[in-house]
């Protein structure tokens, strides 16, 4: 878990060096080519940000698994505001990795069309699959109850109304497995959302490296050509003028 945070940082990091290079390279006013290099680095940084909220998500999924395997173990001490608060934390958990896959989808898209980037156009994919298969991930639990999502005012109540029947039917033990079912699937979910957050961390460092050879190619070769025509233009001996007046046949006497 620790080697994929450092895998997204350490990318982070080399595309702000890389950056710093970048951005005013590409033309004489030092403006060419960098709002597509300065958004790329924007874009690595909230993918920074995005991947601490999603390791955050994994410890406070991986802590309520903890709780609940205490509950199944003992599923008679089993109390109403403990599982209420479990509810609510995987609710918000669901809602917060929803959040940031849609949002680093409609980036991508924007940024595809902006730049005609295939690869932020493909990443823009993954991201909306993910999205999509999280989003049946409970869709299909609900469905075990012949509910849907959009019955409920928010995800935690769905959760709540998921518990309480399945409680109803079969006991606090099959209860409290659903949910732990549900968060363990989450916590998978979030697993893949940060590899793909490193894919595209890794994709978009690769592409700076290569625009920042690309551009330093371009500059040294405008340097070249600078220096080139800089240089002052010989002077011809014997000018023009003193051939053609040696052969003149028309001199006025």
């Amino acid at each position: 878990m620790l080697r994929k945070t450092t895998r997204i940082t350490g990318c982070i990091a080399a595309a702000i060096c890389l950056c710093s290079t970048t951005v005013f390279a590409g033309s004489v006013a030092g403006t060419g080519g960098s709002l597509e290099i300065t958004q790329v680095a924007n874009n690595l940084q909230l993918i920074q940000a995005y991947e601490q909220q999603v390791q955050s998500y994994v410890r406070q999924g991986l802590q309520v698994e903890n709780e609940l395997r205490n509950l199944i173990s003992n599923p008679t001490s089993v109390l109403g505001p403990e599982v209420g608060q479990m509810i609510n934390t995987v609710g918000k958990i669901w809602n917060g990795g929803q959040a940031i896959g849609y949002n680093l989808a409609q980036i991508d898209q924007n940024f595809a069309r902006t730049f005609k980037s295939p690869t932020a156009d493909n990443f823009a994919k993954m991201f909306t699959t993910w999205h999509q298969t999280n989003t049946d991930t409970f869709q299909s639990a609900l469905r075990a109850i012949g509910a849907q999502r959009d019955q409920y005012a928010s995800s935690q109540a769905a959760l709540t109304d998921l518990y309480t029947r399945s409680q109803a039917t079969n006991g606090n033990l099959d209860a409290l497995q659903t949910l732990s079912q549900i968060n363990i699937r989450q916590i998978q979910e979030l697993q893949s959302l940060k590899e793909l957050m490193a894919s595209q961390a890794s994709a978009a460092t690769t592409y700076m490296a290569s625009r920042t050879a690309k551009d330093q190619l371009q500059d040294n070769i405008n340097a070249e050509a600078q220096n080139i025509l800089s240089q002052p233009i010989p002077k011809l001996q014997g000018g023009p003028s003193q051939q053609f007046n040696k052969f003149n046949l028309y001199k006025s006497y």
